[in-house]
């Protein structure tokens, strides 16, 4: 089931920034050199690999930003330019005839694409296109799934039909949008959906209440949705009346995630899904608040459900649009600005920097949108009524969460980037300001009653992760010190607390984000555990003391969850089975083995043998994880 590190990772890394061109396009203009090339022989291709791996002779694996073996040498990742390879290279004559050809048809597709002709254009010249703009309007028909797509030039595109459960690939989204607003096409109103099929419950009240386990759930995480709105339209879908498409949609798709919320039944979320794919195109017809707001709804969807497009490109389509809407610059002084319409782009596009920073992070994947592009600043703080209360309604939960999300950026970027690694001095000064950084946030964190499980342990697991995120191995800090062993281990077993508890009051979220948290902490405790062994080989003292018998109840809290998500979720018994065998391994080596650890290890038979280099392996680059996880539900 998990896909090949190699061929993933770099087709990711050579796709970045370039178009992916329509197999029919291609197909008609290199057929006239398709019998030339077949009788040249087969060039020598210039190394892609990172110089650390082309120097040894060794194979890349080209995971981003540091592949495995830099992270493991702890050595900066880098990959030099074909015009740094090729500069004192020689160059065979049929590889000069290739990239004339491949520049030749480059060419044609820009001019096809755009009606610009580029061949006599200097290199680097800015270029206005004037030709077909309209791929935005076939987003809905690839969201949704179907098995064919038409291209702007009318081609039929059948290539991207998937296998059941896995959406068709999203189109590179430079050709989706275009970076000036006045190409886009003007607004116009969406039409009352046509569709008779509405899919409701039992009764009004029944919808109110899933559709209240929304709101008082991802609604103080992710509030792009407003909830007087949606009640309003739920109430009128009720009563028969007709909604506009957008509307329908956003409660189709709203009650798919909802129902999916602590729920392991997915029939009823199904068939929500699927009648949200019916009004999709309309609520997408045009680039605006409504269209960001619907792709906002199908990446939370997608998120908690295996089916669905691929989350990684929803997301990377949304935050195209809510830059070309420009959402993430501030107004102009002056500006006639309409409250609600201003607030609630504010929150859409907040609620999207949130998930793209968290998928980011947890994937070992860039950012959309660097932090020095954003200008816009936080939504204010007002209740469902419009009446500005700070600190004291439930929009002060996701504000609370977007700053400290702001931080957690900053951390991923200066932690895990490929500039250069700073001195023990500048790096222990940079972990220090964070931590204080991050204190003043959770001390100035407010407390709702109304949400208080909100508002105590889920900030204590946002505080904590990223805690871990700065403590543990990175490229730039590869070999933590003692300090950073002991924050490594203390967050890890927070984590876990944290989503015990969740789980204890039924608002765990049983979706691959969690998965991967809680297998991460639980592996974190792992290393730290290997790392007290080896300190104490060594004649040092122990490094980590966890209080009284944190080590075991946080171990048998990450074998519980991973075997609860073993009920809710295929395949995660690999992941729970690997964990059990580790945990085994590493905590029949302790010095000071707690009370009753067997009783932890939930395993018959004897301890397995452990290679000393596994556990490191596993919390350095647990690339294999991450590429299961992301083949499985379609990251």
């Amino acid at each position: 089931m998990a896909a090949s590190t190699t061929g993933s990772d770099r087709d990711f890394r050579e796709q970045l920034g370039k178009f992916r061109l329509d197999p029919a396009v291609a197909a008609s203009v290199t057929s006239e050199h398709t019998r030339t090339d077949t009788q040249q022989t087969r060039s020598k291709r210039v190394s892609t690999a990172c110089e650390f791996c082309r120097k040894r002779k060794k194979k890349c694996d080209f995971r981003y930003p540091n592949c495995s073996a830099c992270t493991r040498a702890g050595v900066r990742c880098t990959v030099l330019s074909q015009g740094q390879q090729i500069f004192n290279a020689s160059v065979p004559r049929d590889q000069l005839e290739k990239l004339q050809k491949r520049v030749e048809w480059l060419e044609h597709i820009i001019r096809k694409k755009t009606g610009a002709d580029v061949s006599d254009t200097p290199t680097g010249s800015a270029v206005d296109g004037e030709g077909e703009l309209d791929w935005w309007y076939h987003v809905p028909d690839l969201i949704a799934g179907n098995q064919t797509a038409t291209s702007p030039g009318g081609a039929t595109d059948s290539s991207s039909a998937g296998s059941p459960g896995i959406a068709p690939e999203l189109p590179n989204i430079g050709e989706i949008f275009r970076d000036k607003l006045e190409n886009r096409r003007p607004s116009t109103a969406r039409p009352a959906a046509a569709s008779p099929k509405v899919l409701r419950l039992s009764s009004f009240e029944e919808a109110q209440t899933v559709a209240s386990e929304y709101f008082d759930s991802l609604g103080y995480q992710y509030p792009f949705l407003h909830r007087g709105e949606f009640m309003t339209n739920l109430r009128r879908i009720y009563n028969g009346e007709t909604v506009p498409a957008d509307a329908q949609f956003s409660y189709h798709i709203t009650m798919a995630t909802a129902v999916l919320i602590g729920s392991s039944d997915g029939s009823m979320s199904s068939s929500f899904y699927n009648a949200s794919r019916e009004t999709l195109p309309l609520a997408l017809q045009n680039e605006d608040l409504p269209a960001l707001r619907a792709l906002l709804s199908v990446a939370l969807y997608t998120m908690f459900s295996t089916s669905g497009p691929s989350v990684w490109h929803v997301l990377g389509t949304a935050m195209r649009l809510a830059t070309s809407l420009g959402l993430h610059k501030a107004k102009q002084p002056g500006q006639a600005v309409d409250l609600v319409e201003d607030q609630m782009g504010k929150r859409a596009f907040w609620s999207l920097y949130n998930l793209d920073r968290l998928t980011a992070a947890t994937l070992g994947r860039p950012v959309s949108i660097s932090d020095e592009d954003i200008t816009t600043d936080l939504p204010r703080e007002y209740d469902d009524n419009w009446i500005e209360a700070p600190g004291a309604c439930a929009m002060s939960i996701p504000v609370q969460v977007v700053r400290l999300r702001r931080i957690f950026s900053r951390v991923y970027r200066a932690f895990y980037s490929n500039r250069p690694r700073p001195s023990r001095e500048v790096l222990a000064q940079m972990i220090n300001d964070f931590r204080t950084e991050l204190d003043a946030w959770r001390t100035n964190a407010p407390l709702l009653l109304s949400a208080i499980h909100y508002s105590t342990s889920y900030f204590d697991y946002l505080y904590y992760t990223t805690l871990l995120l700065m403590y543990r191995p990175s490229p730039v800090n590869p070999a933590p010190d003692d300090a950073c062993i002991v924050g490594c281990g203390d967050s890890s077993i927070q984590i876990i607390r944290s989503y015990w508890d969740s789980y204890s009051l039924g608002k765990i979220k049983w979706i691959w984000l969690t998965l991967c948290q809680i297998y991460s902490a639980g592996i974190t405790i792992l290393w730290c555990i290997e790392q007290n062994i080896r300190a104490v080989n060594e004649g040092r003292p122990i490094l980590w003391e966890p209080k009284d018998d944190m080590v075991r109840y946080g171990v048998d809290a990450v074998v519980v969850l991973l075997e609860e998500f073993g009920k809710r979720r295929n395949g995660v018994d690999r992941l729970a089975t690997t964990f059990q065998k580790q945990s085994s391994a590493v905590l029949s080596r302790m010095v000071h083995s707690p009370p009753g650890i067997d009783d932890v290890l939930l395993m018959n038979g004897p301890v397995p043998e452990i290679d000393p280099s596994v556990v490191e392996q596993l919390f350095y680059a647990y690339d294999w994880f991450q590429d299961e996880v992301a083949t499985f539900y379609t990251l």
